[in-house]
């Protein structure tokens, strides 16, 4: 029977959650399965499940940094290192240990768990552990998010929605892209700041932009609080 996304969602969300991780409800970015935290410096590290298009089963995972909260967000000048595929961060040691002997060959460099077997699916935690360190600690990653036009831009947006919802500053308008309801819970206010926001900055103005926007930045604002970080 092919996993679904809920239940990829339920038999990893306690293992991943352990590791300081939130799960966000999310039907808006590419991920069949998103959990993130906020760490150092206003960046978020998102992990992002995606399900094997091939095999009924099969999961793998792709952590990302950036300080937006869309995960595998890239162009432009957002640096290539910043998505990543877990199993790429493993040694051929670990490789051994934590995967089905068919992502061991040599010249294999990605990894797929089974979601059906709760041995890998354990291994799939653990290789989430032993990998973030790694994937944070590459050569001038950090640097080179913050010093990218673009990250900044999507974080100045963000930042700007958060500040107009929380100082209730809703103004008239001649909205365009509202959803007709709201979005994975997100209250239709957090649209109305992201088409506002997104209008006075003369950016990229649709329905997808729109939306991208709002989640982003109701995300954060969710994370922030539960954090106590500033903005």
């Amino acid at each position: 029977m092919r996993i679904t996304k809920k239940k990829l969602i339920i038999i990893t969300k306690a293992g991943i959650e352990n590791l300081g991780y939130k799960e966000i409800q999310d039907t808006i970015t590419v991920a069949q399965g998103l959990y993130i935290k906020l760490i150092e410096n206003g960046l978020y590290l998102s992990i992002g499940l995606t399900i094997s298009r091939y095999h009924d089963s099969m999961f793998t995972a792709s952590f990302y940094l950036s300080k937006t909260t869309n995960w595998a967000t890239y162009g432009g000048d957002i640096p290539k290192q910043s998505y990543q595929r877990v199993g790429h961060l493993l040694t051929k040691e670990e490789r051994n240990i934590l995967l089905d002997e068919k992502y061991t060959k040599d010249g294999i460099n990605d990894a797929w768990w089974n979601a059906q077997n709760q041995k890998e699916v354990n291994n799939f935690i653990k290789t989430l552990n032993i990998t973030e360190k790694r994937f944070l600690n590459q050569a001038n990653l950090m640097i080179d998010i913050q010093n990218s036009k673009d990250v900044n831009e999507l974080g100045k947006l963000a930042k700007m929605v958060i500040h107009k919802v929380d100082h209730d500053n809703i103004d008239k308008f001649n909205y365009q892209f509202i959803p007709k309801k709201p979005i994975d819970n997100i209250p239709i206010e957090w649209f109305k700041a992201a088409e506002i926001v997104i209008k006075s900055e003369n950016a990229v103005l649709n329905i997808n932009t729109v939306k991208l926007l709002a989640a982003d930045a109701y995300r954060q604002r969710i994370l922030i609080s539960l954090t106590g970080a500033s903005l």
